[in-house]
């Protein structure tokens, strides 16, 4: 699938390239914790009111692996979401999916973990690209992609397989897992938002037909326009009148249509 990058998946594949080498560079060489300040850790988020966390978490990451398979399902996927969905919506989706993931982390490490989960960060944008996954797999089912950059799968498969995946790692992976599930979680996001949207504009374009057929019942136009006429068109003569030439004499008088 040829690569066509949009302006906001830009912007975020350079957010996540500067937040790595920022974190990584202060956290190895200057001695500092920026992931205690940008990462999503529970104690950091809760007690020290750090409420940043749950948007700042998706623009650092652990390795260099982790931020790759992000840039690269962001370029890929992100992009063709974008191209369709327009700049903003792209981007509240993306956010909508990431901030579900990380309040799901959230209580995932309080209730399951208890106090020993408090410090364990969460980083790395899979929460809301998992939410992306998921958009790509309902909108484009049948289109062909390249798992492991090998093999030829249908889109919506390879969507069930890393959910799949995902789901093993966060019942068998210990420490981990959470994050997978936390990962699941954005996914389930994704679903909810364009379910959400899209009964919606269902409602919504139940009402308007409700509307319109009470609107039609008490309209004088109604019978012509159930014969087949779909709008009124006032056709009008603008030629300017001859000499002696009155409104009330003419042969071709203003006729609507």
């Amino acid at each position: 699938m040829p690569i066509r990058l949009t302006p906001a998946s830009k912007v975020l594949l350079i957010a996540f390239v500067v937040g790595f080498v920022l974190q990584q560079t202060g956290d190895q060489f200057l001695g500092m914790n920026i992931m205690s300040w940008l990462g999503l850790v529970p104690a950091e988020f809760m007690l020290q009111h750090r409420f940043w966390q749950l948007f700042t978490y998706v623009f650092v990451h652990f390795d260099v692996l982790q931020l790759f398979l992000n840039l690269m399902m962001v370029a890929m996927i992100g992009s063709e979401l974008e191209s369709i969905w327009g700049r903003w919506r792209f981007l509240r989706f993306f956010f909508f999916c990431s901030t579900f993931s990380g309040v799901s982390y959230l209580l995932l490490q309080i209730f399951v973990r208890g106090s020993d989960g408090l410090h364990h960060p969460m980083a790395g944008a899979s929460g809301g690209i998992y939410g992306l996954l998921m958009a790509f797999g309902l909108l484009y089912g049948e289109r062909v992609l390249l798992f492991m950059m090998v093999f030829p799968m249908k889109a919506k498969n390879f969507v069930w397989i890393l959910a799949g995946l995902e789901f093993m790692t966060s019942v068998f992976s210990g420490r981990g897992g959470l994050s997978s599930a936390a990962h699941l979680a954005g996914m389930a996001a994704g679903f909810l938002y364009l379910w959400g949207k899209a009964s919606w504009m269902v409602i919504k374009r139940n009402r308007q037909g409700k509307l319109l057929a009470k609107f039609m019942g008490r309209n004088p136009f109604a019978a012509a326009t159930k014969k087949g006429r779909q709008h009124l068109k006032l056709i009008i003569n603008n030629e300017p009148p001859k000499p002696g030439d009155f409104e009330g004499d003419r042969d071709d008088p203003k006729t609507w249509h």
